[in-house]
């Protein structure tokens, strides 16, 4: 009698189970979007990190998952997690490094890269993602191990980027408190000089001395002001209607070079005002001491004299491989001075990544002065810069209008450091200026042949030989008919 009451209560038990486990197979067997795993992986997947699938919610395309679909999604969270870390790690590694100099050998490599100093737009590489991922990787630990795989490598990963994302985290907040601060900086250049020319001479002389000043405004706002004091042949200056003359020192001359405020609506587009370098190819944005030969090409100097103006402009890149556009409109005359007719004159810039650089179209419409004596400053040019192995090359071609005349002229240089472990360039530049195509015997040409050597990040000495042909109805003729060589030395601070 009580085997058999046993029997029935063992039965019952069993039933009980049967039915328990029936009903729990019903309501738990598939995670629902209400689940904390299914909502992690949603997450996981709105931020493109499941490899293999495109960015978007996995509600999109089921609202339930079984747990063997949960562990599967687990691991394309760790391999995209890891696609990541590889991508963002480097980037934000080179990020925390933006105060040291960049070698001469990544200068045109860097000049492919998006402008904005921050990690390239993509998937994040953040704390709590690995932290959902570990969380998930434990709540499916039997069905990975059913799969096969290793779970011992997986968290040993997740826990050596958890340890790199911290250690990166430092770096790029304390990068981001230096960028907060208002910063002084500059360069002085100063450079014995041997010239054949007519005009010429043997002499020492500052070439450039700049000081700079910049400095946030506010979370999107920040300024810049650039002072110029270099030597000129010119002690004095006189100003016609106010019958007076202003010495300017022995040799020299101050002045503002540039005055401007800048306005980031995001990571990917900024607004520039003020008195402003003028976005137009390449050679005139580099900067004076990135200059190889410390001085830009006669083409350049005398289609932008100033290398700026004041005006205004706004720069985007809608996306990190798309190309950057620039729109702006300024004076035309120059700096430190006012408009001189009524209009404004418009430029446009379209820079293309290209394999190992870039290429630049830029366009600049307008007219300078009024009355008879207007004319038109019509420029367009096409450029590229490339890094081809440890060879730099940038060349530009230019024409339009200048003085009135039909204008052409172009450049070309090619550089590659010849001791390793050293920052150094070996190189050689031409240029080339037509100042009017209607005339005749009115041309310039130079050789630039010239060595740079680094010997540390702050200094720099620079030889340089200029083989010249000019031809003698160009204008500055006295000025250029005889070769030159020059040695400069630099530092910036």
């Amino acid at each position: 009698m009580h085997a058999g009451r046993t029997r029935v209560v063992v039965g019952i038990a069993l039933v009980v189970v049967l039915l328990a486990s029936v009903v729990a197979w019903g309501t738990s067997a598939y995670l629902q979007p209400s689940d904390w795993q299914y909502q992690a992986l949603d997450k996981l997947g709105q931020e493109g990190l499941l490899a293999g699938h495109p960015t978007g919610p996995i509600s999109a395309w089921t609202d339930k998952l079984s747990r063997y679909e949960a562990a599967a999604l687990t691991m394309r969270a760790v391999e995209g997690i890891g696609q990541v870390y590889q991508v963002k790690g480097e980037r934000l590694q080179e990020l925390a490094k933006v105060n040291e100099p960049l070698p001469a050998t990544q200068i045109a490599q860097a000049e492919a890269e998006p402008t904005p100093a921050s990690p390239a737009p993509g998937p994040s590489l953040r704390a709590e993602d690995l932290l959902a991922v570990q969380k998930l990787v434990e709540e499916f630990r039997t069905e990975l191990v059913g799969m096969g795989e290793r779970l011992d490598e997986v968290e040993t990963s997740l826990k050596l980027m958890m340890g790199v994302v911290d250690e990166l985290k430092k770096s790029v907040t304390s990068v981001s408190n230096e960028v907060k601060k208002h910063k002084i900086d500059g360069y002085m250049q100063y450079r014995f000089n041997r010239d054949d020319a007519t005009k010429g001479r043997e002499n020492f002389f500052i070439k450039g001395a700049r000081v700079n000043v910049r400095g946030p405004l506010g979370p999107k706002t920040s300024y810049r002001l650039e002072l110029q004091f270099d030597s000129r042949e010119s002690v004095s200056s006189v100003d016609f209607d106010k019958k007076k003359t202003t010495n300017g020192g022995p040799g020299s001359k101050a002045q503002l070079r540039t005055a401007s405020i800048d306005y980031r609506f995001n990571d990917i587009a900024f607004l520039r005002a003020g008195q402003v370098t003028l976005p137009f190819g390449y050679e005139l944005e580099e900067s004076t001491p990135d200059l190889w030969t410390g001085d830009r090409s006669v083409l350049m100097d005398r289609l932008f004299p100033d290398q700026r103006d004041l005006g205004v402009f706004t720069e985007w890149r809608p996306a990190v491989n798309a190309p950057l556009l620039d729109l702006g409109v300024f004076n035309g005359p120059g700096i430190n001075t006012l408009d001189n007719n009524e209009r404004v004159n418009v430029l446009g810039r379209v820079k293309v990544n290209v394999v190992d650089g870039s290429v630049a179209l830029s366009a600049y419409n307008g007219e300078n002065g009024s009355g008879p004596t207007r004319v038109r400053q019509d420029r367009y040019g096409l450029g590229t810069k490339l890094a081809l192995g440890q060879s730099l090359f940038m060349g530009e071609i230019v024409t339009g209008k200048n003085r009135g005349a039909k204008v052409l002229g172009w450049y070309a240089q090619y550089g590659h450091p010849i001791l390793k472990g050293h920052t150094n360039l070996l190189f050689a530049k031409y240029d080339a200026f037509d100042e009017d195509r209607d005339l005749s015997n009115d041309e310039f040409h130079r050789w630039s042949l010239g060595y740079w050597y680094e010997f540390d990040p702050a200094t720099r000495l620079t030889f340089v030989w200029e083989l010249r042909d000019v031809e003698q109805a160009f204008s500055d003729f006295l000025t250029w008919n005889g070769n030159a060589e020059f040695l400069q030395l630099q530092v910036k601070f």
